[in-house]
């Protein structure tokens, strides 16, 4: 009886142990194909304002206490299509330059992390693209 007994919590002793140790293995990018960032792409095809500029202008610069139509913090309203258009002249943008947070600009957001690269690349490729109302 005790031969079984031993036997038979061996048994299960491995299983368990070949269990554990399988369960510990970590497929990982890096392991599996030799790299540790995925290339990225930004799309910027099709950057409407409707679509992307102005929910992101809304959501991160429009915002109460900053550039909506009450607050209009440094006298800047960035609201609407009209007011957002207004801020860029002649292919030379205030806003892009403080997005970009350019030297000689106000840095925006301010005491926030600067955009996405990616978002404002959409933004150049909506101005590049002739400001539409779209």
């Amino acid at each position: 009886m005790k031969k079984l007994l031993f036997a038979t919590s061996l048994t299960v002793g491995v299983i368990l142990s070949a269990t554990t140790f399988q369960s510990c293995y970590n497929d990982n990018e890096a392991d599996l194909y030799g790299t540790t960032t995925m290339p990225t792409t930004c799309d910027t095809t099709g950057s409407k304002f409707s679509t992307f500029v102005s929910p992101l202008i809304k959501s991160k610069c429009a915002i109460s206490g900053c550039h909506d139509a009450v607050s209009q913090s440094g006298g800047v309203n960035l609201s609407s299509y009209t007011t957002i258009k207004s801020y860029i002249s002649s292919g030379k943008s205030v806003l892009l330059g403080s997005i970009n947070q350019s030297a000689g600009y106000s840095k925006m957001p301010k005491g926030g992390a600067k955009l996405a690269d990616c978002d404002i690349s959409k933004i150049e490729a909506w101005i590049n693209g002739g400001l539409l109302n779209n």
